[in-house]
């Protein structure tokens, strides 16, 4: 009588004592580094999210944008405050630079394409414009009464 007995992990990679540990063999009998693998995912999910995060930030300056001239009112509409725009300015400055930032970072990876830097680099070429023209233009857009006019040219 002849007995086979087959054990488990026999065809993959068990990693028992032999340096293979994080590693899986796959149909073909090649061996991948599951760690490897997991670091690369992560990384394209940190920048997917950071990607999100300029997104958001750009949209919310196009928000910003439509309240120029505009106050809240008791219903909750957008009315007519004309001239009061020195604070929504800042803000708008203030997420510019953050995205500035952020798009700076982005630049510096080595995963990013030529593509996308190019997206990048036309961004940051916007937002510097636009911190620049704030910073150039303080003493008519820094103050509490811009008006409509000069805030709607930064747009």
């Amino acid at each position: 009588m002849m007995m086979i007995v087959m054990g488990c992990n026999s065809g993959g990679v068990s990693g028992e004592g032999t340096g293979e540990e994080g590693k899986a063999r796959k149909g073909d009998g090649s061996v991948i580094d599951l760690k490897v693998v997991s670091k690369k995912i992560k990384d394209a999910v940190e920048f997917a999210q950071e990607v999100k995060e300029v997104q958001t930030l750009v949209k919310s300056v196009d928000e910003l944008a439509k309240a120029i001239g505009k106050k809240v009112e008791g219903a909750g509409n957008l009315g007519d405050d004309g001239g009061q725009n020195g604070s929504l300015i800042s803000a708008a400055y203030s997420i510019i630079s953050s995205v500035s930032t952020k798009l700076e970072r982005l630049e510096q990876q080595a995963e990013v394409s030529v593509e996308l830097k190019a997206k990048i680099t036309v961004v940051k070429t916007a937002s510097k414009k636009f911190t620049d023209t704030v910073k150039g233009a303080s003493a008519e857009l820094g103050k509490k009464d811009a008006t409509d006019e000069n805030a709607k040219k930064l747009y």
